[in-house]
């Protein structure tokens, strides 16, 4: 192991781009070392421009492909970043897919899809981030979750589901580490929607015209929509990577654990 840096090192996963890339970019101003794993080869264009983003403000970005659904990559993902700069301060697990169609329309791949990057690699991630900081004894832990993790979404079974079980998961480690006597803690942010590349396809445009009674042509128009009195109302990244640095910085979030922060712009109401 390499001997402890002295500046805080985060790990995010699908850091490659949308809320991953913002997350790491505002936690690399605070002083943070950046590690993001990613199914995206680091030398994406996507990838490179969240590392040069990360390097412009004096971070230091550890790239590294990795697929979430594989214990062996994760393992060797975490025991590089672990090797590399000897601390885990936070871990944010983000990496997500969204897949659409009514319950009794979905067939096994979908769901099996969901579940394995969606809750079983939010699972592996907090697996990992849990044995580490235990070892050095603090951290936190950041989950992603949705307010499709709150309530039922039609036409959105697979992504309710996951997203619910990482709410269930966020609270039993949380309850777990809570045990151990040690300071970490675990949390999990509940975002409405947002403006990322999930949502920039003809498919997620489909969705909402289709179950909200819209008629977009394009995701530019249904971004643009939020101008309309009544219009659909998305986050920007950057309103949830205000949240996450919360959870990862303040005093005030070591005040609780296993909890949900929903970020909504009033959408649970």
């Amino acid at each position: 192991m390499a001997e402890k840096c002295d500046k805080k090192v985060v790990l995010i996963t699908g850091g490659a781009m949308g809320q991953g890339r913002t997350h790491a970019v505002e936690l690399a101003k605070l002083g943070y070392n950046c590690v993001l794993l990613d199914l995206q080869d680091p030398t994406d264009e996507r990838f490179r421009e969240t590392v040069r983003q990360v390097e412009e403000v004096g971070g230091e970005a550890l790239a590294i492909k990795c697929n979430i659904c594989s214990s062996e990559d994760m393992e060797a993902a975490f025991a590089k970043a672990w090797d590399t700069y000897g601390r885990l301060d936070v871990v944010i697990a983000n990496a997500g897919i969204i897949n659409f169609g009514y319950t009794w329309e979905l067939e096994d791949a979908k769901v099996k899809a969901a579940l394995a990057v969606n809750l079983e690699g939010t699972w592996r991630t907090d697996k990992y981030a849990a044995q580490y900081m235990r070892k050095q004894g603090y951290g936190r832990i950041i989950n992603i979750s949705s307010v499709s993790g709150l309530k039922g979404t039609e036409q959105l079974a697979t992504y309710c589901m996951t997203k619910f079980g990482i709410i269930g998961l966020t609270k039993t480690l949380a309850l777990e580490l809570r045990n151990t006597g040690l300071p970490i803690y675990c949390n999990v942010v509940c975002p409405t929607k947002v403006r990322t590349p999930m949502c920039e396809t003809d498919t997620y445009v489909d969705f909402v015209n289709t179950t909200m009674g819209k008629n977009f042509s394009s995701w530019q128009e249904m971004f643009d929509d939020e101008k309309n009195p009544g219009g659909i109302k998305f986050l920007n990244p950057e309103d949830v990577t205000e949240m996450v640095v919360w959870l990862a910085e303040s005093h005030e979030a070591t005040l609780f654990t296993g909890r949900e922060i929903v970020v909504d712009r009033g959408a649970m109401l």
